[in-house]
């Protein structure tokens, strides 16, 4: 299939947001997801610093309006040694190849805009994740030049099976976060638990911090803070759950969107109490399950984890990678000595 001469390829406009989420649902109801996502999900992901529409989306829209492609890009942040690009069509049109390659050589190059930013000699990428299952997607953007790189895990577990309690180390204790007395020893806690994790990039800890306030932003009246979940040892964060209630809009199925602990409390069995807690969370509230996604490879041994307390494997996201530019890589790809 080829390129329709009717289709236009524009910026997007915020008045584009339903026909976004429409084209989105396409796409998961042709993948059996009970995930649905709504018009609020995509102004929530539009209206933060991370996006400039004029520049960092573009749709492909048919004659009669209706978006049958769309692109865009994560405008990263200091030191912009790696962006996020995505491209996505309606199934109707999954097997036009002109279509997957227009939208992934725009992203790209608008990827490549960011160089310049960067530090002298810094390597930096372009970067996407696109689930082991979706094969042309896959083609498309091996065709423009992104090559695997690793594979993430979405897991999950069944709420209704018998879940075992959750076991605190001494001294260490569970509450709810309160955002605005917590969030910058959340964003502390978090940059220390990740920095031994493959693909992490040092940033400023403003820069950090403004990223999480727009995340929590973009969530809307989805967030829900009596969900983050930390592990304390009397004022110290030690780790944390940060939780939602639901994937998409399927209010029937929990997401745990990070799990962390400091490497000084790590070995004690506080991970493992998070997750137990977090899941009989969920199933006081009457969700069925419970989903995260990690490394398959990750760094600290996570999957394991994840497995030894009934987690199975669900699906499984293969990242891409596209050098921009060769050099001196800033990215953790190892564990230290």
């Amino acid at each position: 299939m080829n390129w329709d001469h009717t289709w236009t390829m524009r910026a997007a406009d915020r008045c584009d947001a339903q026909l976004v989420a429409d084209m989105v649902n396409a796409r998961l109801g042709a993948s059996h997801s009970a995930a649905r996502i709504s018009a609020e999900h995509v102004n929530g992901w539009w209206s933060g610093p991370s996006f400039t529409l004029s520049k960092d989306v573009r749709i492909v829209a048919d004659a009669t309006g209706c978006i049958v492609g769309m692109a865009h890009i994560w405008s990263p942040t200091t030191p912009y040694v790696s962006v996020d690009c995505s491209a996505l069509v309606h199934p109707s049109v999954e097997e036009c190849e002109t279509l997957w390659d227009r939208l992934y050589g725009w992203a790209t190059a608008r990827a490549r805009e960011y160089i310049p930013l960067a530090p002298d000699g810094a390597r930096v990428v372009a970067y996407e994740g696109i689930g082991e299952k979706e094969k042309a997607r896959r083609a498309a953007i091996e065709r423009a030049g992104y090559e695997m790189v690793r594979v993430t895990n979405r897991m999950r577990i069944d709420l209704s099976k018998t879940l075992q309690g959750a076991e605190w180390p001494e001294r260490v204790s569970v509450r709810t976060a309160c955002i605005e007395r917590d969030l910058r020893g959340i964003v502390e806690a978090d940059i220390e638990s990740i920095r031994d994790h493959w693909g992490y990039v040092e940033k400023p800890f403003e820069a950090e911090l403004a990223r999480w306030k727009e995340y929590i932003a973009s969530e809307g009246t989805w967030f829900d803070p009596s969900l983050w979940l930390l592990a304390v040892d009397g004022d110290e964060i030690a780790g944390f759950s940060l939780c939602s209630a639901h994937v998409g809009d399927d209010a029937t199925r929990g997401y745990i969107r990070s799990l962390c602990v400091r490497p000084a409390y790590r070995r004690r069995g506080i991970a493992r109490a998070l997750l137990l807690h977090s899941f009989a969370q969920f199933r006081d509230r009457g969700l069925e399950t419970v989903e995260l996604e990690t490394d398959s490879e990750n760094l600290t041994g996570a999957l394991r984890l994840y497995e030894r307390v009934g987690m199975q494997v669900r699906h499984r996201t293969i990242e891409y990678e596209h050098v921009l530019r060769d050099g001196r890589d800033l990215a953790v790809r190892e564990l230290g000595p």
